[in-house]
């Protein structure tokens, strides 16, 4: 910054007084921003790690039940009933809702109308059962993922909002508010120091 380019008058002294005070406003609305932010993504990071520990476990769980499905059916009879009644799962919707201006993914599983298991494969009750485990085991695995899935997206996107707020913050604090400070009090040494030499020359007038 160039402080001799800088015209010291009174209406540049309004002007950079009016960018200080827009400047130290927008220094704190974004520094709420950040605090808000951050809240939400330690929220969210607790959230994620919880529904990681179920997730792990759902999947055990679901494998647990594969296994046993596999061992019943043999692998291609397993494929079939797989292939025959994959279009049964929920469809994903996404929108996005807004926090502290970002936007933020919401994902929705949109239900499907219930339709009948293909039941060809399935020629005994206990085969049904376990079929039927099988099937409420991936069901809860796939719910659980969605879940991660859409709070991680959400993650990255607040831990990417933050680091642009904390750059824009850092610039108010580290740049700008510093040079319109400096401008100011050069504008107004200058003003002043003006304003005495007009009153030693009029006092000089006076006197002769």
């Amino acid at each position: 910054m160039n402080l001799a380019e800088i015209a010291p008058t009174k209406t540049n002294l309004l002007e950079y007084k009016d960018q200080l005070a827009f400047s130290i406003e927008g220094h704190d609305l974004l520094e709420e921003k950040r605090e808000v932010l951050v809240m939400h993504l330690l929220e969210i990071a607790e959230d994620v790690k919880k529904k990681r520990e179920l997730l792990n476990q759902k999947l055990k769980d679901m494998y647990y039940q594969f296994k046993l499905l596999k061992l019943e059916f043999g692998e291609l009879g397993l494929r079939k009933i797989l292939m025959d009644n994959y279009d049964k799962f929920d469809r994903l919707t996404i929108t996005e809702k807004s926090i502290m201006g970002v936007n933020i993914p919401v994902v929705k599983q949109r239900k499907k109308d219930e339709k009948k298991l293909n039941f060809e494969s399935l020629t005994s009750l206990e085969r049904f059962r376990i079929y039927d485990r099988f099937s409420k085991k991936s069901k809860e695995f796939i719910d659980i993922l969605i879940q991660v899935a859409e709070l991680e997206a959400r993650a990255w996107r607040l831990a990417y909002e933050i680091k642009k707020t904390q750059r824009r913050v850092n610039a108010l604090e580290n740049i700008f508010i510093p040079e319109f400070k400096e401008i100011i009090k050069f504008i107004q040494d200058t003003l002043e120091e003006r304003e005495r030499e007009t009153f030693f020359q009029m006092k000089r007038v006076k006197e002769k």
